[in-house]
């Protein structure tokens, strides 16, 4: 099994999705643990290697301008169900409206399942930070390894983390879970989202390492900053954030959402400034000033319900006394081969 391995990973560039789509396909019939890390493993090392890739792009021409589909709606985010999302009307509410929900894009069923994996991931997690802290052999069940596993070694450029706090914050890289990417990447390509990913961004998609992240997210004990990604990434950059809530949050809730500006901006707010606390991030005083008499929108999400908005959308996860329960969700980044955020790991997907 090495050894088909060591010849997928050796391939040529040009050939690095087959490539990942057989390692896949193995891991599928195996169900092997060894294969879901190399798996795992080949997606990064071939996310570092987009830079050498020819442009993916098929189409460079300027975007016509989009019908807004959504004219009735007026300070508050769009929304459709999953039946009816395409990508005429992902397109039109992100250039006019600046992101869109999307009803039951997971079932109930499937939420419940991937809320139970995260909470395996994230024990694997502490379980693995303890034989750190120990200085001692990762002994863990052969399962919990599939669970979560760091990379063993430098080869995909991705730099180890602080474990302690990654366990700790409720919040893990997916791919550091071999088990949980390979199924959440499946459900994608089940639900359609390579080819609604490949009309939007007119190239072939890739993920996010450091932006692909699991969470189980406790309320906040203090209001959380606005911010718009594109403040730590690179600027000329094509994206889509695809967050999915696993369990009931958002507005008339007990478990903290997401508050939007619901509105399409164009650029990258200068952050830090006017009393922010981060240097990436923006004040309520901003907002206020930038944006006045404007009600920041609180969705409410279902679990399976999701919202997409790109580097661009100002937000904040919602703060408010009335939280007292965590939220599970997954969060997923994905970018234009030829237009990647490289600050951000990509990965082949």
């Amino acid at each position: 099994m090495n050894a088909v391995f060591s010849e997928l990973s050796a391939r040529r560039n040009d050939d690095l999705s087959a490539a990942i789509e057989e390692a896949a396909e193995r891991c599928r019939e195996s169900g092997s643990v060894g294969d879901l890390i190399r798996l795992r493993d080949l997606r990064l090392k071939a996310g570092a290697e987009l830079a050498a890739l020819p442009d993916t792009s098929w189409d460079n021409e300027p975007e016509e301008p989009m019908e807004d589909l959504f004219p009735d709606v007026r300070d508050g985010i769009p929304e459709v169900d999953l039946r009816e999302l395409g990508s005429a009307s992902l397109r039109s509410a992100m250039c006019h409206h600046g992101a869109l929900i999307v009803r039951n894009m997971l079932s109930l069923r499937q939420a419940h399942e991937y809320r139970v994996a995260i909470d395996r991931v994230i024990e694997a997690a502490k379980a693995y930070q303890k034989t750190v802290e120990e200085d001692a052999e990762d002994v863990r069940p052969t399962a919990m390894k599939a669970d979560y596993l760091p990379f063993r070694d430098s080869e995909s450029g991705v730099k180890r983390r602080n474990h302690s706090f990654v366990a700790s914050s409720g919040s893990i890289e997916t791919l550091l879970s071999p088990r949980f990417s390979l199924s959440l990447f499946d459900s994608f390509e089940r639900l359609g989202l390579r080819r609604l990913l490949q009309d939007y961004f007119r190239d072939e998609p890739c993920v996010s390492f450091q932006k692909c992240v699991l969470r189980r997210a406790e309320p906040l004990k203090a209001p959380a900053e606005w911010h718009q990604d594109g403040a730590f990434m690179d600027r000329d950059i094509k994206s889509l954030n695809l967050w999915i809530a696993l369990s009931e949050c958002g507005g008339g809730t007990d478990s903290p959402g997401m508050d939007l500006v619901p509105q399409r901006l164009d650029e990258v707010l200068e952050p830090g400034t006017n009393g922010a606390i981060f240097n990436w991030s923006i004040s309520g005083a901003t907002v206020a000033e930038r944006f006045p008499g404007l009600e920041p929108a609180r969705p409410f999400f279902g679990p399976g319900d999701a919202i997409f908005f790109d580097h661009l959308n100002l937000h904040a996860t919602s703060s408010d006394a009335a939280f007292t329960q965590p939220r599970y969700a997954i969060e997923n980044w994905f970018f234009a081969k030829g237009r990647a955020a490289t600050n951000q790991f990509p990965a082949v997907w």
